[in-house]
Order: structure tokens, then C-alpha cells, then sequence
């Protein structure tokens, strides 16, 4: 097992929740479930620590860290202005390079399909890749620096949004719906699109957390 694959098994606990916040994670029993050295399991560990997903705390080693409701929001908040804007001012760029709209339709079919395996982890990725080549398509240097640095710190968030019954499926709809109005070179129409992706997620991610 590789380290990024040690690092996807635990993360996927957590944000499934079978490891629920402010739970001890014990190296004993990580080092067992995943037949694995003390050495892999506690570099795995700094690195989730480094994503968020856990801190470290003296005495007591690794613990599950809370979601705050108020980063998602705040977070969001950014993603939907930002985001969208990226796209209004990528359209044009995008709609004009036949490569990159063939990589955005392979990406919506390939999370169309993971999508109906229930594979997350797989569509997290092609969902960072998808609007990654978005935002950088925009050509504006600061958005693209600020988008980076934000969406690094969005995939627990992320991940906890797309386990929502149903909102795996309605990701689907919302990234094609933004992938028809970039072959149309719609740019309000790209810009409302990915707006509205967004306000849908925070608003099924703040609906699962206060249930």
C-alpha cells in the first residue's frame, strides 16, 4: 500500500465519520486495520495533520478535528464569488481551445461513471481537476493564486458534501449544466452556473450538519 493510499483509507474514515471528531487515533490499531509499519501510518498521519483532517494534541497523539461551520461558510463564501468569476473570464479561453473542452466533457463522463460506482475519492479528484482547469483557464494571475491556495484546503469539505444522499448525483447535473454553457461561450450563463454549484453544496453541507 502506497502512502497516498494509506492517506485516502484513513481520510475516507473520517469524513464518512466512522472516525468521528475528537476520536484518539491509536497507531496500534491504524497499524493492524491496514497491515502496515508504525513508520508509513505516522507519515500518514502528519499529513492528514497538515490537511486538517487531525491535530495533534501532547499526551494524548493524534485526534479527529471538528468541522467548523463557520470556515465552510467563510470558505464557500470565497469559492462562490471567486469561482464563478474565474469562469465568466475562462469561457472565452476555454471555449476557443479544443483540447481543454475535450478534457472538461472526458472529466464529466468520467464523473458520471464514478459517480454510479459510488467511488468519492475517485470523483473528488476529477471534480478538483475540472474546476482547476476552469480557474486557470481565467488568465487572471491573483484569482488563480488564491483559487490554488483555497481549494487545497477544501477537500474535506468537499468530501463530506458529496457523501449527502443525492448530492453526488446533483454534482453530476451542475457540472454538466457548466460544461454546456462553455461550449456555448456563455460566459453569465458559466458564471451563474458555477455560482449556483456552489450555494447548492454549502447549502446541503449546512442542512446534513444542523440535522
Amino acid at each position: 500500500m502506497t502512502l497516498e493510499d494509506l492517506c485516502a483509507s484513513i481520510r475516507m474514515e473520517i469524513v464518512s465519520r466512522n472516525f468521528p471528531p475528537g476520536m484518539k487515533l491509536s497507531e496500534n490499531i491504524l497499524c493492524s486495520r491496514w497491515n502496515v509499519s508504525r513508520t508509513p501510518i505516522r507519515e500518514a498521519l502528519r499529513h492528514l495533520e497538515s490537511e486538517g483532517f487531525i491535530s495533534s494534541i501532547k499526551h494524548k497523539g493524534f485526534v479527529v478535528t471538528s468541522i467548523s461551520m463557520h470556515d465552510v461558510e467563510q470558505i464557500y463564501t470565497i469559492m462562490i464569488t471567486l469561482d464563478s468569476l474565474a469562469g465568466r473570464l475562462a469561457t472565452p479561453f476555454i471555449a476557443g481551445d479544443s483540447q481543454k473542452l475535450k478534457r472538461l466533457r472526458t472529466l464529466c463522463r468520467d464523473m458520471q461513471g464514478l459517480c454510479e460506482k459510488k467511488d468519492i475519492e475517485g470523483y473528488m479528484r476529477k471534480n478538483l481537476e475540472f474546476h482547476s482547469i476552469i480557474f486557470r483557464s481565467s488568465e487572471n494571475t491573483w484569482i488563480i493564486k488564491i483559487l490554488e491556495n483555497l481549494h487545497s484546503h477544501t477537500n474535506r469539505f468537499i468530501l463530506k458534501a458529496l457523501y449527502i444522499p443525492r448530492r453526488i448525483e446533483k454534482s453530476v447535473q451542475e457540472h454538466i449544466e457548466i460544461l454546456r454553457c462553455i461550449e456555448k461561450g456563455d460566459e453569465r450563463g458559466v458564471e451563474k452556473a458555477i455560482a449556483v454549484h456552489f450555494s447548492r453544496s454549502l447549502m446541503d453541507l449546512k442542512n446534513e450538519i444542523h440535522r
